[in-house]
C-alpha cells in the first residue's frame, strides 16, 4: 500500500504485564516506602497524600508499561506525579483544572491526581507509544482518555476544548516541529487557557553535572561533547543534541535559552511566568497563557 511503512517502536503494539497493585497496598511493602528518595519522604506522612492513595482505584503500571519511570520504586512513581500536581497547582489557577491536556502523558502517572484531585475534572492523554494509550484505556474510567498522537503537529481534540495543557519533558525532545506543536496548543486551548510546559533551559544546562542520566543518554553524540564544559554557560540561544539519526521519535535532547523562549513562545502566547529548577529542581518551568479575543483586539 502506498505510504505504508514499518511500524516504529512507539507503534507496535504487545503484552501489558500485570499492574503492580493499588497505590494504598504500597504503603503496607516495607520495601517500597525505604526505597523512596528523600526529598519524597515528608510526603507520606502527610494525611492528604495518605488520603489519595487509598481513594485513587487506579492501579500502578508495571515499569515496563510506565515508560520505565522510577525502575522498580512503584511508591516513588505515584509520589513523582503528587508533587507534579503540587506545583501545577501552586502556578495555575485550580479552575484550569476542569479540562487538561497531558501531552505526552504516558500511562497517567500525572493524570490520576488531576482526578483525585477533582471528580469532575477531565484529562485527555495524548502519547506517542500506542501501549500507554491501550493502558489507559484498560484501567482508566471514562474521565481520563487517551489518543495515539505522531512526531508531526496535530492532536485530534477540538478547538477551545481544553482549560490545561500539561506537557513534563516533552519540548526538551521536540526539534523541528516545536512552533507546530505551540500552534497546536494554541489552537485547542480555550481563551484564557494555561499550558505548563517544562524545558531544558540555560539553568539546565547549568547543573548538568549534577544530574547524570541527560548526560549519559548524550554521551556518545558528538556534538555535546564538544559543547558541554563544567562550569561554563549554554555556547548558544538553542541547541539540539541528536543521539537517535534513525528516527523522528524522542531522538533528541533540545536546551533552549529563556530569552530564545520570551521571544519565540512569547509570540503564541503570554508568557506568565519562568521558573528555572521548578520542575525536580532540574528542568525549567514555562507557564504560558492563550490570549483572550478582547486582549488581542486591545494589541490591534
Amino acid at each position: 500500500m502506498a505510504g505504508a511503512h514499518s511500524p516504529s517502536w512507539f507503534e507496535t503494539r504487545r503484552q501489558h504485564l500485570d499492574p503492580v497493585g493499588l497505590p494504598r497496598d504500597l504503603l503496607c511493602n516495607a520495601a517500597q516506602v525505604n526505597a523512596v528518595e528523600k526529598h519524597f519522604s515528608p510526603l507520606l506522612k502527610n494525611p492528604a497524600v495518605r488520603d489519595a492513595m487509598v481513594r485513587d482505584e487506579v492501579p500502578i503500571p508495571a515499569t515496563d508499561d510506565r515508560e520505565g519511570y522510577f525502575d522498580d520504586r512503584h511508591l516513588s512513581y505515584w509520589l513523582s506525579g503528587y508533587e507534579d500536581m503540587q506545583v501545577i497547582r501552586q502556578m495555575i489557577p485550580d479552575s484550569a483544572l476542569s479540562r487538561v491536556l497531558d501531552f505526552g502523558g504516558a500511562s497517567g502517572r500525572f493524570a490520576r491526581h488531576v482526578i483525585l484531585a477533582d471528580r469532575a475534572a477531565s484529562v485527555t492523554i495524548a502519547e506517542l507509544n500506542v501501549n500507554h494509550v491501550a493502558w489507559v484505556d484498560q484501567h482508566f474510567g471514562p474521565s481520563v482518555r487517551a489518543v495515539k498522537v505522531s512526531p508531526y503537529p496535530y492532536c485530534p481534540v477540538a478547538d477551545n476544548s481544553m482549560t490545561l495543557c500539561v506537557g513534563m519533558s516533552v519540548f526538551t525532545h521536540i526539534d523541528s516541529y516545536e512552533t507546530g506543536w505551540l500552534a497546536e496548543i494554541h489552537r485547542v486551548l480555550d481563551e484564557g487557557g494555561y499550558a505548563f510546559l517544562t524545558i531544558h533551559s540555560e539553568h539546565t544546562w547549568g547543573v548538568l553535572d549534577e544530574h547524570t542520566g541527560v548526560r549519559r543518554t548524550l554521551a556518545n553524540c558528538p556534538s555535546f561533547a564538544s559543547a558541554w564544559e563544567r562550569g561554563k554557560p549554554m555556547p548558544a540561544e538553542r541547541m539540539v543534541f541528536t543521539y537517535n539519526e534513525d528516527s523522528i521519535e524522542h531522538n533528541c535532547n533540545v536546551f533552549a535559552h529563556t530569552d530564545y523562549i520570551r521571544r519565540c513562545w512569547g509570540k503564541w502566547f503570554d508568557i506568565v511566568e519562568i521558573a528555572p529548577g521548578a520542575h525536580h529542581g532540574f528542568q525549567t518551568v514555562v507557564v504560558l497563557r492563550k490570549r483572550t479575543k478582547m486582549r488581542l483586539a486591545a494589541a490591534g
